[in-house]
Order: structure tokens, then sequence, then C-alpha cells
């Protein structure tokens, strides 16, 4: 009888034991994948930003050749188009792609080359035309780029107000300031922000997303001041 008695207590010990070694095995697990989620994260981050650099310097050296070509209009050597092939990558999806102005919002302390192509390889880069006339041309000149709430490219264009002033450069030296008058939210579907009526007015419409899932998109409309 007292061997039985004796039995049973130690085997409730034993289970007694066991349950808090378990969760110390459950937490060391928890912290083991949260530590790896945290480096991931960390890596993913890293990474990022190391591609926004690259864009940024992408960015700089266009506008570097762009402000070239502007001092040798007349010269072949150094036309927009042979300069931004040569520094724009070289695959399918970028290399038909030129540089046919600048876009400077002094306010938000930006300034970036306009592409002539859109794609989501040329929007890592820099904005780019996607509908309308070329640079500083009449009629409604519809310039996307992404939002990357950091700063760079239209991630601030949501905080323009009217009056405020955009210039825009073309290849022909010509330079205009733009006054904005408008500024809305409005869906991907919605066609109005590339229409062209424009009465002879030389109008630049701002286009980049405003949530994660591209739900909507933030518009900003400018005219020729």
């Amino acid at each position: 009888m007292n061997q039985i008695i004796c039995t049973t207590k130690t085997n409730f010990k034993e289970q007694r034991d066991y349950i808090p070694s378990k969760k110390i095995f459950l937490l060391k697990m928890l912290f083991y994948i949260l530590t790896v989620f945290s480096i991931f994260l960390a890596l993913y981050y890293i990474a990022f930003r190391y591609d926004l650099y690259k864009s940024e310097k992408l960015s700089q050296k266009l506008i570097d050749n762009f402000n070239i070509t502007a001092l040798y209009p007349k010269s072949p050597d150094y036309t927009t188009n042979l300069l931004s092939q040569k520094i724009l990558p070289n695959d399918s999806t970028t290399s038909s792609a030129s540089v046919i102005g600048l876009i400077q919002i002094n306010k938000l302390n930006i300034t970036y080359p306009i592409l002539s192509d859109l794609n989501n390889e040329l929007l890592k880069i820099s904005p780019c035309k996607f509908y309308g006339p070329n640079p500083n041309e009449i009629g409604n000149l519809c310039i996307a780029a992404h939002n990357y709430k950091n700063g760079t490219f239209f991630s601030d264009i949501a905080t323009l107000e009217n009056g405020d002033i955009i210039t825009i450069y073309n290849t022909s030296g010509t330079i205009i300031d733009y006054i904005v008058y408008d500024i809305y939210k409005t869906s991907p579907q919605d066609l109005e922000v590339i229409n062209q009526d424009t009465n002879n007015l030389k109008i630049i419409t701002l286009v980049t997303c405003n949530t994660l899932d591209n739900k909507y998109r933030t518009i900003v409309k400018a005219k020729e001041l």
C-alpha cells in the first residue's frame, strides 16, 4: 500500500515539473520565431532603403545629363535620349525611355526627371508621363509617381495647396511655372484625370496612390501661371 502511494506522488511531481518545462520550450520557440522574423523585417527594410537610394542616385544622374543637353542643345553627342540610354538599366522595359523634362516642386524640396514611358520598373526610377502632350505643350500632361510615404517622389503631393507652384522644364529649354488649382482623391478607374479638353491651356496633372492597397489616387492639377 505504501509503495502505491509513493509511486502516485512521484508521478504527480513529474507531471507538475513537466508543465513548466513545456511552457519554457514554447516560450523559447516563440522567441526564436520572433527573432528570425525581426531579422527578416530588418533585411527587407535595408533592401528597400537601398533600392530607394539607387533610384535617387539614378534620378540625379538623369537630371545632370538633362542639364548637359540644355547646355549643348544642338550637339548630337548630348541628346537627352542618348544620354538616358547610357544610364537607364539595359533591359527591354526601360531601354526605350528617355528624359523629356524635369519637374520641380520647391515647397516639397523635390526635383525629378520626367520619363517618357511608364511601367513598373521606370516608376521605381522617377516620375513618368502616362498621358497627354510632352512637357510645356498645350494639353493636359499627366505625370505619375510612387508614394513611398518617406518624402521622395510624390509622397507629399497631398500636402500641396491651391496657389502652390510647380515648375516644369522641357528639353527645348522652356521653363513654365504652373499654379495648383485643384487637389482631390479619386478611384483608379476615373478617366477624367486624363481629359485633354483644356481650352488650349497648358495643364499638368500629378497622380499617385494614397493607400497601401492602391484603392484611391491623389490628384493634383495645376495650370500655366
